[in-house]
């Protein structure tokens, strides 16, 4: 698995002027609550150019190019993208957590830790439910310094209490580690609502996620009957999501900026 992939946008890091020129075609507008359209996987050609397979496809070993296949669909961002805290005007259908004692519009996770989570934001549990929150271990710490809905002192995070991005930014203190299954499906579920030609639905998402953390395997409905041994586990399905980051994925919306 290519590590690097999961902490390249921790920083800002903005396309230069002629990226942008040359991906402008491809740019992403966030507006309302979108849902993905597409069940894809990207898969590359002898010629080199990205095609969109359905899980179903790969699954059956069919990767070969149709001129009736849909559109190049968006890949999403990384976690290392959704657990910046500069990115959660990004955030689409899901609410980012609030943050205690943080510089504003901090750029990357340095100095931060869960001790400066006032509330979490969506959580786990509300998208995974106990597939997930079976997974996750408690966390106690000590806040400092009183703001308006959090009290400084000792605190508690309970496993069904951690939000996405808690998940996000410190797998290692809610019991993961990073790479793990439940990482990757917590930034799958944001680019699902994110982007609106995203490779997998909400539904798909959490589908996957679920049967994946309770039976080990997954199959598309289109092939659940047949799947067999085909059938995505949780190795697969991390590097079938892996593989698409940041394809067709830029975003055009407003960073948040201290300047």
């Amino acid at each position: 698995m290519n590590t690097h992939k999961h902490i390249e946008h921790d920083e800002a890091n903005q396309p230069t002027q002629a990226e942008a020129v040359t991906r402008n075609s491809r740019r992403r507008l966030i507006g309302g609550a979108g849902v993905g359209v597409l069940m894809a996987v990207s898969a590359k050609t002898a010629l080199g150019t990205n095609i969109c397979q359905s899980p179903s496809a790969m699954v059956s070993g069919n990767t070969s190019p149709n001129r009736d296949a849909p559109p190049p669909c968006s890949g999403g961002r990384s976690p290392g993208f959704w657990r910046n805290p500069q990115h959660f005007n990004a955030w689409v259908g899901a609410t980012p957590p609030t943050l205690v004692n943080v510089a504003q519009c901090p750029t990357g996770l340095g100095g931060i830790s869960p001790d400066n989570i006032c509330t979490q934001g969506t959580t786990v549990d509300s998208v995974f439910g106990s597939a997930a929150t079976s997974l996750l271990t408690s966390y106690s710490g000590v806040r400092k310094g009183n703001t308006i809905g959090c009290s400084a002192g000792p605190y508690t995070i309970n496993p069904s209490d951690w939000g996405l991005w808690g998940v996000l930014a410190f797998p290692k203190d809610a019991g993961i580690q990073e790479g793990h299954l439940l990482w990757h499906l917590c930034a799958a579920y944001l680019n699902s609502l994110a982007f609106p030609d995203y490779a997998l639905t909400t539904q798909q998402v959490v589908e996957a996620g679920v049967s994946l953390m309770t039976t080990g395997t997954w199959c598309p409905d289109s092939l659940s009957s047949s799947c067999g041994t085909n059938a995505f586990t949780p190795s697969s399905f991390v590097a079938y999501l892996d593989g698409m980051y940041d394809i067709n994925a830029d975003l055009n919306i407003q960073w948040c900026t201290s300047k």
